[in-house]
């Protein structure tokens, strides 16, 4: 994506607002690549062998000698056209805060038309690239996290699972599942793991229809004395008395 493109670099030739009528138009090659905030309405447009729907907070970038096609309901977008980018895929993707993406680039329209100042508008820029970076970032841990969670809670049961197979599994770092994990869940992935054994034996032993032993098979654990110990610590009790009090 152009925002996390490490060597970007443009010369800012132009930002606009354009109002768009409805319609389907053929777009020539142009010498500028352009950056398409669209503000209202939809655009549907064809480039190359892709489709891009632009809907209201989605910004597209056409890189330069690119014709296309599109066709738009009654909309408008700020336009910014850039020089000599060496950035040449187009793309398009939505703002995670449709507000917020609105906000920068009618300030940045402003800021065009009173101080013309590449300088200023560049940063602008800059800093907004920099937001989706971080945005799209921000996305894609919770992404991974959910599906990290997803997989405990799916595998707790398997003795042979650690949270040191669940780095390899899902090629996550240690220090990033941990961060994670104390973010959302105020605990470290092993105590999560642990929880939701412990909150299984539990249950089973409620059933009273398996032997402590079992029980801790069944819950993942291959130490029996460990599996006393750790639910004695959690609960107060050994499963054993936890069984007859739960029965009783």
């Amino acid at each position: 994506m152009i925002y996390h493109f490490e060597d970007l670099s443009f010369r800012l030739l132009m930002i606009e607002r354009f109002t768009h009528r409805p319609g389907f138009f053929e777009v020539s090659k142009r010498p500028y690549a352009a950056l398409s905030f669209r503000k209202s309405g939809t655009g549907r447009f064809q480039i190359a062998n892709k489709t891009f729907h632009s809907a209201p907070g989605s910004v597209l970038f056409i890189p330069a000698d690119t014709a296309y096609t599109v066709e738009y309901s009654v909309s408008e977008s700020i336009v910014v056209h850039f020089g000599e980018c060496n950035y040449t895929v187009p793309e398009l993707w939505h703002a995670e805060n449709p507000y917020q993406a609105t906000v920068v680039f009618q300030n940045l329209l402003d800021s065009w038309r009173e101080q013309h100042s590449v300088n200023h508008a560049k940063s602008i820029l800059f800093d907004f690239f920099d937001a989706m970076e971080t945005s799209q970032i921000s996305h894609s841990q919770h992404a991974l996290f959910s599906d990290c969670v997803r997989y405990l809670d799916e595998n707790f049961y398997d003795p042979e699972l650690s949270i040191e197979r669940l780095y390899t599994e899902k090629f996550i770092s240690a220090s990033t599942l941990h961060r994670l994990f104390i973010r959302h869940l105020g605990i470290s992935p092993k105590q999560y793991l642990t929880k939701l054994r412990l909150n299984q034996a539990l249950s089973l032993l409620a059933q009273n229809k398996s032997s402590v032993k079992e029980i801790a098979f069944l819950c993942g654990f291959s130490d029996e004395k460990y599996f006393s110990r750790m639910f004695k610590e959690k609960y107060g009790y050994p499963p054993s008395q936890m069984r007859n009090h739960i029965i009783v």
